[in-house]
């Protein structure tokens, strides 16, 4: 099948191995390269190995930015309207891009109450909640006095 979905059927082994291919190619610096499977590599003898789990492997990596990030004030009376822009820009750039973001910032949602309008068929909260079921107050719980005044300071502002 050159594209769309397949089926391979094959033991665990095969499956395991595949799996581990699959996993040792999505971690490579480059992206941009396509892989083609030819033939899986010959599993081993069963009940002689077995196969390594690619999961086990401490491999802690997360998505972050392919630069460096320059942060951006987009009005001057207001601080916290930032945004982030790479670094790799030349000056030019850098410079239309600023003046076109702070041209344009009343477009950005900074708030809750910027996303007025917001028809409630897109999204909406509800709790489930049977009204014919009596509430019943739970247990209290017992906290650390630290928790206890940072809950207590919430309650006051």
């Amino acid at each position: 099948m050159p594209y769309g979905t397949g089926t391979v059927r094959d033991d665990q082994l095969g499956a395991r191995s595949c799996y581990d291919s699959a996993v040792k190619s999505t971690n490579r610096q480059h992206r941009g390269e396509a892989l083609a499977v030819t033939q899986a590599p010959a599993p081993p003898q069963a009940g002689t190995e077995r196969p390594k789990d690619s999961r086990e492997e401490s491999v802690s990596q997360q998505a972050g930015p392919v630069e460096d990030l320059e942060l951006v004030t987009l009005h001057d009376d207001i601080s916290d309207r930032q945004v982030r822009i790479g670094t790799s820009l030349s000056q030019e750039l850098r410079y239309e891009l600023v003046a076109f973001l702070r041209l344009n910032s009343e477009v950005f949602a900074w708030s809750y109450n910027d996303m007025l309008g917001i028809s409630p068929d897109i999204i909406s909260h509800q709790l489930s909640i049977n009204p014919a079921v009596r509430p019943v107050r739970q247990k209290r719980r017992a906290y650390d006095p630290e928790w206890y005044e940072a809950m207590r300071q919430m309650w006051i502002s």
